[in-house]
């Protein structure tokens, strides 16, 4: 690679990224071979494209960097540090995230000390020190500024082309593998390193920034909490992953909701887009009340949200998990994570199907003698793993892919693994209505709001799972289910006009509205509203909802 005593910036970038990626990342290359555990050449060439395409993406980082005083103090950085986290993870089995950057930085000096061995010593020196002191002294024959700008976009273009060309050749096969084995990528130093160190970093700032401001400090019961003798429980409860038209009530010509189409009084919004297309935003922005325009994570992390003011007016509320966390909005309240529960009825492989978010419900209802908000965060429809979301029984439509690598599958194969993750969630929905229906039945008001917190794309136009930057994303993955149920009681107390009501499922609505709406489902004043975003509002009757309560009192 290298010609006489000097080295081109060219030889000394390319050379420096293939000994960063094949020699000292052999933790995620191991890694990467066995979560594809190769059987075919289709999986020898993903594997390979890998490959490539990391080292297309290291040549243009090094690449950026590629000037006289600067290139090479990065590489002898970059080797060392990447030497030392690949011993760490070899040696003891870890991957560097979050988790392991806070304890570096938390730790004391003799628990850093008991690290420190000859094996580690000898490591480091072997595989950082030495090449890195070779890089330091090779020298580099320097071009001069114009030419040396010309290389530079010269070599970028060329690997970004052939990144972006291999890249797209195995998209599919690159976001299904990395999404379901993100712990692979975990291994790849020293990204994983700089990115959890700067998620660390984020981490602390943010607790620097003092205590999360209160929101809507007036917010207080309104006057249907003083005139009725029954509480009222809304149940809220955050899908996961569910397109708006895999859903049958949408017109979707298989009959993904067999139970929710015969459920008198159902009310389906057909036209509802998300906030984002990943869970930390949607969630974070569905509870904030900030809407899609003036959402950002940091401006939600700062305030309450809509669980704080539901305890602020005396309302009892739960947060019930079954996913992989609630974003930071259920911090401050009750909340129950299921996703760690060993019950067999549920749960089998380290992962409980969503009817465990229903054990125990009713009770708990029951108990909230105050009124009360529960959020049922389900696991829904996440990929690409579609086929463990839902129990062996709802898998109605045949064939299936039962594999997270979708080279593996044809499109009918993950379209029909998707299409039973709605028809579980159909069922789920279905069964909950029937248990609000029997607590109301005791005396409490219910009512359910469901709402998938994003879309999915399942091949169309090469994409597939989600997250795309919203303003490129395509509908698939923002447009979203909606539907409501209000009990009878529910609707009686609070004077509901279901016609009303019923003529609203056909208006464009989005994420937005559900913050307002459900606080007028629970009947909280506060300044902080809109009512113009509450879907309820209008439909409404006080006069006649007030004489049905009072009626209701009377022996």
């Amino acid at each position: 690679m290298f010609s006489g005593r000097t080295v081109t910036p060219t030889q000394l970038v390319t050379s420096s990224a293939i000994y960063l990626l094949l020699v000292l990342n052999t933790p995620f290359l191991q890694a990467l071979a066995n979560a594809v555990q190769a059987t075919d050449m289709t999986d020898y060439a993903f594997t390979a494209a890998v490959a490539v395409v990391l080292l297309c993406a290291h040549v243009l980082v090094l690449t950026v960097f590629t000037v006289p005083y600067v290139l090479k103090p990065l590489l002898v950085v970059l080797i060392i540090a990447t030497a030392s986290i690949a011993y760490f993870m070899h040696e003891y089995g870890i991957v560097i995230d979050f988790n392991m950057v806070r304890n570096t930085f938390e730790t004391n000096q003799a628990e850093a000390a008991d690290l420190i061995t000859a094996k580690l010593v000898a490591s480091i020196a072997v595989f950082g020190v030495l090449p890195a002191a070779l890089v330091a002294w090779v020298p580099v024959s320097w071009p001069s500024f114009p030419a040396l700008f010309m290389q530079n976009l010269k070599r970028a273009g060329v690997v970004g082309f052939i990144g972006i060309v291999v890249l797209g050749g195995f998209y599919a096969e690159f976001a299904s593998f990395f999404r379901e084995n993100r712990i692979v990528l975990q291994k790849l130093a020293p990204s994983n390193a700089v990115s959890a160190t700067l998620k660390y970093a984020q981490t602390r700032f943010a607790a620097e920034r003092g205590p999360v401001v209160p929101f809507a400090t007036d917010a207080r019961k309104g006057a249907h909490w003083s005139r009725s003798s029954r509480p009222a429980v809304v149940v809220v409860v955050i899908g996961e992953t569910a397109r708006a038209d895999r859903f049958s009530l949408n017109g979707y010509e298989k009959a993904t909701n067999p139970l929710l189409s015969k459920v008198d009084g159902l009310l389906n919004f057909g036209h509802v887009t998300s906030c984002g297309t990943d869970t930390a935003d949607s969630v974070p922005c569905i509870f904030s009340g900030l809407g899609h325009d003036h959402f950002s994570p940091d401006a939600a992390a700062r305030r309450e949200d809509l669980l704080d003011i539901a305890k602020r007016a005396g309302v009892s509320v739960l947060w019930r998990e079954n996913q992989t966390g609630c974003k930071g909005v259920c911090d401050r309240v009750p909340s129950e994570v299921l996703t760690n529960s060993k019950d067999d009825r549920y749960c089998s492989d380290g992962e409980c199907h969503d009817e465990i978010l229903l054990d125990g419900l009713p009770d708990k209802l029951r108990a909230m003698k105050d009124g009360g908000l529960v959020v049922l965060h389900m696991m829904g429809s996440h990929g690409p793993a579609y086929y463990k979301r839902y129990p062996a029984a709802f898998a109605t439509f045949q064939p299936t892919c039962k594999t997270s690598q979708f080279s593996h599958c044809n499109s009918e194969e993950i379209s029909n693994a998707f299409d039973n993750t709605i028809l579980y969630t159909d069922y789920v929905l279905a069964k909950l209505i029937a248990s609000l229906k029997d607590v109301a039945d005791g005396g409490i008001d219910t009512a359910m709001i469901y709402a998938s917190d994003h879309g999915e794309s399942l091949g169309e136009k090469g994409l597939y799972l989600h997250g795309m930057p919203y303003s490129l994303a395509p509908k698939e993955q923002t447009h979203v289910p909606m539907v409501m149920w209000l009990s009878e009681p529910y609707r009686t107390a609070f004077g509901i006009d279901g016609a009303c009501l019923q003529s609203r499922t056909a208006t464009p609505y989005s994420h937005d509205n559900v913050f307002h709406t459900v606080i007028g489902m629970l009947n909280i004043e506060t300044q902080e509203t809109d009512s113009r975003l509450d879907i309820l509002s209008g439909c409404r009757h006080e006069r006649v909802g007030m004489q049905k309560a009072e009626q209701s009192k009377t022996p």
